[in-house]
């Protein structure tokens, strides 16, 4: 009986500790639309964005509404399909949460685009596949890929440089 007891109480623990995926909040994406007014060469005013479908696509989009402004644009959604991604023409690309096994795709897509990459996930950031991201809490962080900038041909006003942190 002491055995099941301890061994249900460590799975609790187990469980409680171990990380959440977090959802792109409103904040996020509020901290992602004026990263991309930073970049240099793209248009200012309404840009659609590709979000990448699947886990987490239709909340983002939802989130989105009809669009959210920031830095000179307003970045208005549309759900595409990483096998898509290639012929969407997207110049802007958000990546969420839990497509870890599909950001070289991903990312191969977005340097035939020549697009910037945004996510929550910086382990996508960290590995060279994402180009921007983003955490707003407890307080903002922007983490840009200097390998991923490079190789998308992204480039940022020398403003933003001084807020971010690169990898």
């Amino acid at each position: 009986m002491r055995s099941r007891f301890v061994a249900a109480t460590l799975a609790a623990l187990m469980l409680a500790s171990a990380p959440a995926q977090a959802d792109t909040s409103a904040r996020d994406l509020q901290v992602m639309a004026r990263a991309v007014g930073f970049v240099e060469g793209l248009p200012r005013g309404n840009v659609t964005v590709a979000v990448v479908d699947g886990p987490g696509a239709d909340a983002i989009v939802a989130a989105m509404g009809a669009g959210v402004a920031g830095g000179g644009v307003t970045l208005v959604p549309r759900k595409v399909a990483v096998g898509a991604l290639a012929g969407s023409g997207a110049r802007v690309i958000i990546v969420p949460e839990g497509h870890g096994g599909s950001h070289a795709a991903i990312a191969a897509a977005a340097r035939g685009l020549r697009a910037i990459t945004l996510s929550t996930d910086m382990a996508c950031v960290n590995s060279g596949n994402c180009v921007v991201g983003v955490a707003a809490e407890p307080r903002v962080e922007i983490v840009v890929s200097r390998a991923a900038s490079a190789a998308n041909g992204i480039a940022f006003g020398q403003a933003f440089r001084v807020m971010i942190r690169e990898v």
